[in-house]
């Protein structure tokens, strides 16, 4: 999920004091309602506090911060698609504004985010994603996505070593840094990367599945003396022993991309791949759907809508209470 360019302005409102009585007051309501807010922001202030104590550090290589700012923010939707150049002191004046250096601290400038202070030991950051997907933003510019109910520890040493723990499922966009190795530590394998895309699932009977998007990945079974080398396509399973196989499941990553693609498929199957990327839940009682096929494809569209054609394919219709959908036959 992009975060709005408000996202980064209110943080460095209130870091800056900038804020009002009563915008202060929305803005922590907000911090206690989302959690990646709140992890942002406790980061943030912990580091800015820290920044203040040595005002200096605030505008280190601002020319290479700049650069991977400028990246972030283009990912993220923040840039028009012509922005005049910067000039070297026009660009040194915005990296003093509180809202283009909370950004960067999002970004993952590790001289940032660890501050000036190397002797001073950083805890243990934890996301999680409690409701729906979470996007986080790791310190060297990596981007990782937590599916429903999954977890993240980043180490506290990431600058020296980056190592991170999963729990339950995620997708990792990983940057490319041949002299520190990206390792993933999730149930009973880790995976180490140098720069790619890939992602991991947790099952509850505590097997681990690895598929590559992009890149290379090495799998190591804990305790075993196993290891298997991924390529793009193709999906590891550690369970008692590793396996590898290539992926033909064009839904996989669907929980993620929002992309969805089935040739004639059952409504069975199609229904329970929507229910685990939307994470809502679905009742047939009322129509049998064993037996219907479909041959549809959706692209980022809401759950209320894709069922809706679903429903108008089939001569059905549904009523909604919450997260649960109950279907009908007209």
């Amino acid at each position: 999920m992009k975060k709005k360019p408000t996202y980064w302005n209110n943080i460095a409102g209130y870091l800056s004091g900038e804020m009002n009585l009563v915008q202060t007051r929305e803005f922590l309501d907000e911090v206690n309602k989302d959690q990646q807010l709140k992890n942002d922001f406790e980061l943030m202030k912990r580091t800015w506090d820290q920044f203040n104590t040595n005002p200096g550090d605030k505008y280190r290589d601002t020319g290479k911060a700049w650069s991977k700012l400028n990246n972030r923010m283009e990912e993220d939707g923040l840039l028009e698609e012509h922005v005049p150049a910067v000039s070297i002191h026009k660009m040194q004046y915005f990296l003093r504004i509180a809202a283009v250096i909370l950004v960067i601290l999002a970004v993952g400038i590790p001289a940032v985010y660890y501050s000036a202070d190397k002797g001073e030991q950083q805890e243990m950051v934890t996301y999680e994603a409690r409701e729906g997907t979470l996007t986080v933003d790791l310190p060297d510019g990596s981007r990782v996505f937590l599916n429903q109910n999954a977890g993240l520890e980043v180490n506290n040493d990431f600058e020296n070593a980056r190592t991170v723990k999963l729990r339950g499922e995620g997708f990792f966009d990983v940057l490319a840094d041949p002299e520190r190795p990206f390792r993933v530590t999730s149930g009973k394998v880790t995976v180490t990367v140098l720069g790619t895309s890939f992602n991991i699932r947790e099952a509850m009977d505590q097997s681990v599945e690895v598929f590559v998007e992009s890149g290379k990945v090495r799998v190591d079974l804990a305790d075993q003396d196993q290891c298997i080398t991924l390529g793009p396509g193709q999906l590891g399973k550690a369970n008692v022993m590793l396996e590898t196989s290539t992926l033909d499941d064009d839904n996989y990553l669907s929980w993620k991309t929002k992309e969805f693609k089935f040739v004639d498929e059952t409504v069975d199957n199609i229904l329970q791949i929507l229910e685990r990327s939307y994470h809502v839940e679905v009742i047939t009682e009322n129509v049998n759907a064993s037996g219907l096929r479909l041959t549809t494809s959706y692209s980022e569209q809401s759950f209320d809508a894709i069922l809706s054609t679903i429903c108008a394919a089939l001569d059905m219709h549904y009523e909604k209470a919450g997260k649960v959908y109950i279907l009908h036959a007209n």
